[in-house]
């Protein structure tokens, strides 16, 4: 096919520019494909999660021998059925189904099969449980004074911070605290496995991480990784909670379409959802700031904790990216900043956009905030004071460089274009009237620094596969999954532009 001029001209322009949404249109119609949509086979069959109705016990027996017998239900399984029963995206040992320990409330511990969710939910009031009730842990304080730390960083260390605190003209001693936040994706964790020639098996999953899924159905199961192909086109949403915590829910649909040869789908609810996965981290910082008279920052001393829930998951990882971020846009130039990952009877917390660096940003800025009160100074001045700059260092906490900083010149011209200054004159007159209107304003402008990129190296490569057809159109297959941030768009933009075509002209395939 002969590509006309202006096509190659639209082409060449074709980055940074705005083109049509790859699915906008499909979006708006309500056409675009997402698990549940996909067409019902004749023989396929629902999967459902039972999760234990207690948050930390020994289990004694669970009989669901009358649920067995209900019309409608095809199979029940346990963590007997399961090849391999424990996973996890660091550690593994997170059990899929409970076999000993309920570690958090609604935990998953039987599978079942059904007709229809109307014979599972009848069926699910007949299992019956005996279990034995376990002391719980349900804060991070209760943590810490039981010592639960499921895993323990390695602080960042910079001179002598002690001296440096007695020695400061002001010392600020304090805790702070962020909670949990719900994804709340719009479609809920979502499955279906179809049985393919020679026991393979063919996974749809609204999952961030399309090779784990693939590898954790396998190894539940006790197939090959090349017996099984996870194949994801787009997700409703995912925003980290569906990074690990989607493998799980494929692998028990899986194990339905492996032991009954037929299309399995699992489809949670939304308050399924909000009861079986992890949420945001919560955190706890215990610090201690010295600062001069004018409110310059001489050291920091930081002790983090945050709720990992019931099992490892990624929170390891999260703390780390916590710890990056806990100088946010400042120079410190003493610090100890030392991490800790607690174990709770919660959900296991999970990955959530930011991944552990809005948390260690909100405490520096509180604490910024802090200081301005105890030196009674507008906290603007103190964070144009102590950003990292040439003349107070551009090294951070844990040995990078911070390169290319714009953070002073930002700061500058924001101040200006936004009208700062005379807005905080015209909140202070407002704020006069206080005892009067019993309202107050406040006002404050913050500044971020986010270090992209995996910690672990060897994660930061990527790939893809460009098919160029004799008709001049190009199918591009790469590593990302679409969840409603435009990635097939760009990647489409970026290679209709690389090529000289037309962006109608590349299709970007389902991971």
């Amino acid at each position: 096919m002969k590509l006309s001029s202006v096509e190659l001209n639209h082409a060449e322009a074709s980055v940074g520019k705005n083109i049509i949404h790859d699915a906008g249109i499909t979006h708006v119609t309500g056409e675009s494909i997402y698990i549940d949509d996909r067409p019902r086979l004749q023989n396929e069959v629902d999967v459902f999660v039972i999760g234990a109705p207690i948050a930390h016990a020994e289990v004694l027996k669970v009989d669901f021998s009358e649920a067995l017998k209900q019309p409608g239900i095809l199979a029940i399984y346990d963590y007997r059925d399961l090849h391999h029963n424990v996973w996890g995206p660091i550690v593994e040992e997170q059990p899929l189904l409970v076999e000993k320990i309920v570690r958090h409330f609604d935990e998953p511990i039987l599978i079942v099969a059904a007709d229809s969710r109307e014979a599972f939910e009848k069926a699910k009031k007949l299992v019956k449980f005996d279990f034995k009730l376990l002391p719980g842990i349900y804060s991070i304080d209760e943590a810490i004074s039981q010592k639960t730390a499921l895993y323990t960083a390695t602080p960042f260390v910079r001179g002598d911070v002690d001296k440096v605190l007695k020695e400061a003209d002001h010392v600020i001693k304090g805790a702070f605290e962020c909670g949990g936040q719900e994804h709340f994706y719009l479609e809920s964790q979502a499955s279906i496995v179809y049985p393919m020639e020679n026991g393979q098996l063919e996974v749809h999953a609204s999952s961030q991480h399309p090779t784990e899924t693939q590898h954790l159905v396998a190894h539940a199961i006790g197939l090959g990784f090349h017996e099984v192909v996870c194949v994801v086109k787009r997700m409703g949403g995912g925003f980290g909670g569906k990074e690990s915590q989607a493998a799980p829910f494929a692998a028990y649909a899986g194990l339905v379409a492996h032991r009954l040869k037929r299309p399995a789908r699992l489809i949670l609810t939304k308050d399924e959802d909000m009861q079986m996965t992890g949420k945001r981290h919560p955190f706890k910082f215990f610090y201690e700031i010295g600062f001069s008279n004018v409110g310059k920052i001489d050291g920091l001393k930081v002790q983090i904790f945050s709720d990992a829930g019931a099992y490892a998951d990624l929170s390891s990882s999260i703390l780390e990216r916590a710890m990056f971020h806990i100088d946010g846009s400042y120079f410190i130039p003493c610090c100890l900043i030392e991490g800790f990952a607690m174990r709770t009877n919660h959900l296991s917390n999970t990955a959530f956009r930011g991944f552990g660096g809005p948390q260690g940003n909100l405490c520096i800025e509180a604490i910024i905030e802090e200081v301005a009160r105890t030196i009674k100074k507008d906290s603007l001045e103190i964070r144009k004071l102590n950003l990292y700059s040439k003349e107070n260092g551009v090294l951070t906490p844990y040995g990078q460089e911070v390169e290319q900083n714009v953070l002073p010149e930002l700061f500058k011209e924001l101040e200006l274009t936004s009208g700062y200054q005379q807005r905080l004159k015209e909140i202070t007159e407002y704020n006069k009237e206080s005892l009067r209107t019993k309202k107050i304003r406040s006002l404050s402008m913050t500044g971020c620094k986010f270090g992209i990129a995996f910690t672990a190296r060897f994660l930061n490569q990527g790939n893809a596969l460009v098919n160029l057809h004799r008709d001049g159109t190009v199918q591009v297959s790469t590593g990302a999954t679409e969840m409603g941030q435009g990635v097939n768009t760009k990647i489409q933009q970026i290679v209709a532009t690389a090529l000289g075509l037309a962006p109608k002209n590349v299709k970007v395939m389902a991971t």
